[in-house]
């Protein structure tokens, strides 16, 4: 395949990808790989030696070389379609990455972490009760910290039936209703009625904003959060201390948790955590379920009373 025609196989992959609702679409590296492979291997069908040797030509971290291989390996597989000599190289072929287990809060750290946010300086100020406000909607809801912040008050339903507000258009293209909890809604509604009485936030079209009307920033709500957190005293055994990705993954966990308590069925349910975590499908949430003493338990006596329910007929 000459470089030409691996260039439009590019264009039509990209097209491809962003049809299906992916923002993340890898042009760039991408982009550098069928330039270079058209210089090097002039009218050649791609082999898979060709690409590792490629891709592990630049000193880069071993998770980085393994993000890159798995974009090449999708792009290729798009070509194979057309060039069957086109080779993709398998997953296995670099260090896989390992991914630290998430830090997981119990109820009792959350409370913790909300009680601190009261005290958000200055002292007064809208800043407090919006700390607080953010961080119970990402606890209860598990919305992403960036979709929070990018809620507009027109976004925001406190009042309808269910609450609810209206994600739109995120990592992955989509646009999604969120329903709240009814304590969730209690503790919004407080927060935009302080925020109805600062004449510069409620003219803003943000709802998560400063005393100035300013939309919330997340870099200063990550360095609060860190701050925060080490005050507490909150760590795992390595060190690691929780961040606001926690409260999403805190979040999933919980909620699977408590399906089992009550005898739901998981497997049925997946869906559903998909939908409010804003995943195209639940194998994107699979990574948020981790096994947790409390989830692993309840999956147990879950599983126990289905075994035994088995043994009596």
């Amino acid at each position: 395949m000459n470089g030409e025609d691996l260039q439009d196989q590019l264009i039509r992959y990209v097209e491809h990808r962003e049809l299906l609702g992916y923002r993340h679409t890898h042009v760039g590296i991408l982009a550098r790989f069928v330039q270079d492979y058209a210089i090097e291997h002039p009218g050649e069908s791609i082999k898979a030696n060709d690409v590792l040797e490629w891709v592990t030509r630049i000193h880069r971290a071993p998770p980085t070389q393994s993000a890159i291989l798995s974009a090449l390996r999708g792009f290729l597989r798009f070509v194979k379609a057309v060039d069957p000599a086109t080779s993709v190289p398998d997953n296995h072929l670099l260090p896989s990455p390992r991914r630290n287990p998430p830090y997981i809060l119990s109820a009792e750290q959350l409370q913790s972490i909300l009680h601190a946010a009261t005290t958000a300086r200055p002292r007064g100020g809208l800043r407090a009760d919006a700390y607080v406000a953010v961080l119970g909607l990402l606890a209860s809801s598990g919305l992403r910290i960036s979709e929070a912040l990018h809620l507009k008050e027109a976004d925001v339903h406190l009042w309808d039936e269910p609450p609810h507000v209206v994600v739109r258009e995120t990592k992955f293209k989509k646009s999604r209703i969120v329903p709240l909890h009814p304590t969730t809604a209690v503790h919004l509604k407080q927060y935009a009625d302080r925020r109805e009485h600062k004449c510069h936030a409620r003219r803003s079209t943000m709802f998560f904003v400063t005393d100035f009307g300013q939309p919330l920033d997340q870099n200063s709500i990550w360095r609060w959060f860190s701050g925060a957190t080490a005050r507490l005293g909150l760590h795992l055994p390595d060190g690691r201390r929780p961040t606001l990705h926690s409260l999403r993954h805190s979040f999933a966990v919980h909620r699977l948790t408590q399906w089992y308590e009550d005898g739901a069925s998981a497997a049925e349910l997946a869906p559903m955590l998909s939908v409010y975590l804003g995943h195209v499908s639940p194998r994107e949430s699979y990574w948020y379920v981790s096994s947790t003493p409390g989830l692993l338990g309840s999956a147990l006596n879950h599983f126990a009373s289905f075994a035994g329910m088995g043994d009596q007929s």
